[in-house]
């Protein structure tokens, strides 16, 4: 049990990390449940494989447990859901390709394997388990101990709450088995596109001085907008030759839509704002009176801030109200008053004041209530001899069976908290005693022996009971919004009609070209997945109907569908518009550098529109920064790392501007060529980029199809 002591007390964990084959995932509750009365059954296709709505729904559940263990947390907002859902996919994305693939050529990893790994302790996941050394690194013995004790224990053996957290150390235990693995995999098919690579001393040193190499230059350009556009002329087998050359990058690996939307928000009028204030003028005169229950006064008043029954130290309060607190004496209340910087209106009883520390470090033992008269007379017992001089307080718990570890409790982990009950008493106890004071409380189910170890500093707590209310618009207010886009919609139901009139009707509409259904909110508005459905569902020119979203349905939006881009090559007619700039600015490049050619570096500097620009440590491997034109520009470093010094550049064309540049001064980073380490380096270099291309490839092979929107 000793071991299982030590894993118990690690406390919350490091976020897990584990490589491409699994990640760490934060998941709510809240993806448990698919929408009712739905006729789909799937969330997508890999490598011909149907995904079902189970199937991934059961992998969420599983790493929402692992997650909620590892890291000792219970709620997750909609941002790290959304995100981290989409983290999900594409590791059963990747996962699936790469296990098809394996199995095509034969590759396996064995169980021994995998046992190998977990004896070794070579996996970095393992490091991050509670199976761990005091230095941190794994502990396979801590791992058989806790399997052996996991093998013996039940339900009826330990107490349920003991039993749940074994259980789920257990699941975790088993994630991080399947994810060791999958690492393994993965590490195995690299190894065969590694093996597949060979360097040469020749690249190596080649490698070695474009790495190391840096050099400062001088550079006199034009950017490309100091051509008028009308003196470069684009015809259209100009973009054409442009979506020529760019063709495989213009690959649409799923269906996108050009969308216009309006996104309404809902602001409180001075009409809302004023019935606010009488409201709380209101709540003013009742805490003025006697209140006796603060925590149900608070509750009703709507205030955002909830009544804690410990007190607060004055970094805990909200800002405004600490600002306030030598404004008014104890029992007063002080109010209302405006806060701008959250939109509030805020009053609050100054209850009373209390000592209390910053941080305090306790020892506790637990006496577990069967028959109170016994528990009472034990823990008697044990306060009495805990309080003699010179007591050992470990010593006395070990008499029951206990280790009574000393730990800290700071004041910001808990005053920021609504604190009530056996809760409030425990932690309001700790701040009344002093060091080396030793005292009971009773709670439901027990009674607590605690001793305050140490101390750190003083300080004043303040007992309020604050009403906080934001400014919210009223349903008028809602109603008449609604009606007023409403209106709009009703007279304008097709893409062409909003962009010709949303401006004059003082809409703001808004553009997102090709938006894939993988976003979780459109514009940035939270809960707008009904509309993102729509927007999957709706031809080209159709305009929806009005989404109440937003975090606090404080949105209206409407959104119209504009164009369909299909999976596949992008045709010339959809990508025209973009290309058009580049074929624009090849133009005025041909342009400038005719003007540019044959003349030196001072002739170009004296051009019209000429910039000067001095880079240091330019990098054959790296982009340049260009200041005056705000930009980088990748072709600098390799446009003069072969160069004299002061000799000149040809014309260059970069992204935005014509340049000619010279090297002015050149040296190196501090470092010693060892060729065996620089050619493991080349090959380690290549090999990831060659086991990127091929996922990229193996991913375009399996035709991945996404429709989780539909129902999660």
């Amino acid at each position: 049990m000793a071991t299982l002591q030590k894993i118990r007390s690690k406390g919350p964990l490091l976020l897990i990390v584990i490589g491409l084959a699994m990640l760490a995932f934060i998941l709510g509750d809240a993806w448990k449940i698919i929408r009712p009365n739905q006729g789909i059954q799937y969330v997508g296709t890999i490598a011909g494989e149907d995904i079902t709505a189970m199937d991934f729904q059961e992998e969420l559940e599983v790493y929402t447990d692992v997650v909620k263990f590892a890291n000792q947390i219970q709620d997750f907002t909609e941002e790290e859901q959304n995100s981290l859902k989409d983290e999900v996919w594409a590791t059963m994305v990747r996962n699936r390709i790469l296990e098809k693939e394996a199995k095509g050529i034969g590759l396996t990893v064995s169980d021994a394997e995998v046992r190998d790994v977990i004896e070794r302790g070579s996996d970095q996941m393992l490091a991050r388990t509670p199976f761990s050394n005091a230095d941190g690194s794994f502990d396979a013995d801590a791992l058989k101990n806790f399997l052996a004790f996991y093998n013996e224990v039940s339900p009826e053996t330990v107490p349920a709450e003991e039993y749940q957290y074994y259980k789920s150390m257990y699941n975790y235990w088993l994630f991080i088995e399947k994810s060791i693995k999958s690492n393994l995999l993965y590490a195995k098919y690299g190894a065969l596109v590694n093996g597949a690579i060979i360097s040469n001393p020749v690249a190596a040193k080649d490698a070695f001085k474009n790495r190391i190499m840096r050099t400062d230059v001088i550079m006199a350009l034009l950017p490309y907008s100091s051509v008028n556009d009308a003196d470069a002329k684009v015809t259209t087998s100009d973009v054409k030759k442009v979506y020529d050359e760019l063709k495989p990058a213009l690959f649409n690996y799923a269906e996108s839509r050009d969308i216009v939307y309006i996104d309404y928000e809902i602001l409180p009028t001075q009409a809302d704002r004023d019935a606010l204030l009488v409201e709380v003028n209101e709540i003013v005169d009742q805490l003025e009176s006697e209140v006796d229950d603060y925590a149900a006064f608070v509750r009703r008043s709507g205030s955002i801030v909830s009544f804690s029954e410990v007190p607060r130290s004055a970094k805990n309060l909200p800002e405004d109200v600490a600002a306030r607190l030598d404004s008014v004496k104890v029992g007063g209340v002080f109010g209302p008053y405006y806060n701008a910087d959250d939109d509030t209106y805020n009053t609050f009883k100054y209850i009373s004041t209390a000592n209390g520390y910053d941080s305090i470090q306790y020892a506790m033992i637990q006496v577990v209530i069967a028959d109170e008269e016994v528990a009472d007379k034990r823990a008697d017992s044990i306060l009495t001899a805990a309080q003699k001089r010179g007591a050992d307080f470990a010593a006395i718990a070990q008499n029951y069976g206990q280790t009574a570890p000393e730990q800290w409790i700071a004041a910001d982990s808990y005053e920021p908290a609504v604190i009530t009950g056996d809760n409030a008493d425990f932690v309001n106890t700790l701040n009344s005693m002093k060091k080396g004071e030793v005292s009971k409380v009773k709670v439901a189910g027990g009674i607590l022996i605690i001793k305050v170890v140490d101390v750190k500093n003083p300080v004043k707590k303040y007992n309020l009971a604050v009403v906080k209310r934001p400014v919210e618009f009223s349903e008028e207010t809602s109603n008449a919004a609604y009606n007023k886009l409403s209106a709009f919609l009703s007279q304008n139901t097709t893409v062409e009609d909003l962009r010709n009139n949303a401006e004059d009707s003082d809409f703001r509409l808004l553009y997102y070209p090709n938006y894939e259904n993988y976003n979780h909110t459109i514009g940035g508005v939270a809960k707008s997945r009904e509309a993102i459905r729509w927007a999957f569902d709706a031809e080209e020119g159709e305009v929806s109907r009005i989404y109440e979203v937003g975090d606090a349905n404080d949105h209206l939006l409407a959104v119209g569908v504009e164009k369909i881009h299909q999976r596949g090559t992008r045709s010339l007619e959809d990508v025209t518009p973009t290309l058009t700039l580049r074929a624009l600015n090849n133009k005025k490049f041909e342009i400038l550098k005719g003007q540019m050619a044959g003349k030196s570096f001072n002739e170009v500097k004296a051009m019209e529109g000429a910039k000067i620009d001095t880079i240091k440590f330019v990098n054959f491997n790296n982009d340049a920064f260009i200041a005056s034109i705000y930009g980088n520009e990748a072709i600098v470093g390799a446009s003069v790392f072969y160069l004299d010094e002061n000799e000149l550049t040809v014309p260059m064309k970069g992204e935005n501007c014509a340049f000619v540049a010279k090297k002015i001064s050149e040296d190196s980073y501090s470092a010693e060529f060892d060729d065996k380490s620089e050619e493991l380096r080349t090959r380690s270099m290549a090999s990831s980029r060659i086991m990127s291309s091929m996922l990229e490839e193996l991913y375009f092979q399996a035709k991945v199809v996404d429709n989780r929107y539909e129902i999660f």
